[in-house]
């Protein structure tokens, strides 16, 4: 007798993404950090962003699960992204933003909407590797996050890279419009755009 195989995984990350003009401040503190192959630079695959939600899902289900985040962004206005400082955590360095009132209800509405599809526990398999296989502490974290990341844990931050930012960073006040659907990989990094909205003004 045969056995269904387990559906293939995907480790997902809704994300906000960072205006076009907040990239070259932010890969300047990314670049003082440290390089492939023990680090990442941010480029076209590997973006800056702040994580809403994270989660192993079936791939099979992306589909209906691009509907459920489009529908749940869908009344969220552009969101302001305002720096705090720099903050240093086992491995890589962040950006922290401050908490609005804002940005944690789209966290909690997207980590409501996404409890239904969550499948695991996800292996490597589930993510982007391209060369760049993720560690097992990538794995635990997208598994824990519901756990140790979210609702009253939730830390909204840009992660910067891999060892200890220098100096101070450069103050960060912007207003975000664009969220995406993405495929994390190594250091959960975004490392590929499956799908993306932009939050439109009130009124507009």
């Amino acid at each position: 007798m045969t056995t269904a195989s387990a559906p293939r995984l995907l480790a997902l990350d809704v994300a906000l993404l960072p205006p076009a003009a907040c990239r070259p401040r932010l890969a300047a503190l990314n670049a003082a950090l440290d390089a492939p192959p023990h680090g990442f630079r941010f480029d076209d695959t590997h973006l800056p962003h702040v994580t809403l939600a994270q989660q192993f899902v079936a791939a099979g289900r992306l589909a209906e699960i691009i509907r459920c985040v489009a529908r749940t962004v869908r009344t969220a206005a552009p969101l302001r992204l305002r720096s705090t400082g720099l903050s240093r955590g086992r491995t890589t360095s962040s950006l922290r933003l401050a908490p609005t009132a804002a940005l944690a209800r789209l966290h909690v509405g997207v980590m409501d909407a996404l409890l239904p599809f969550e499948a695991g526990p996800g292996d490597a398999s589930a993510f982007h590797s391209n060369g760049e296989p993720p560690r097992p502490a990538d794995l635990e974290w997208v598994t824990r996050f519901r756990d140790r990341a979210a609702y009253a844990r939730f830390d909204p931050h840009i992660t910067l890279g891999v060892g200890a930012a220098p100096g101070a960073a450069a103050a960060l006040d912007a207003e975000a419009e664009r969220v995406a659907l993405c495929h994390l990989g190594r250091y959960c990094t975004c490392r590929r755009v499956l799908a993306e909205w932009t939050l439109t003004p009130r009124g507009a």
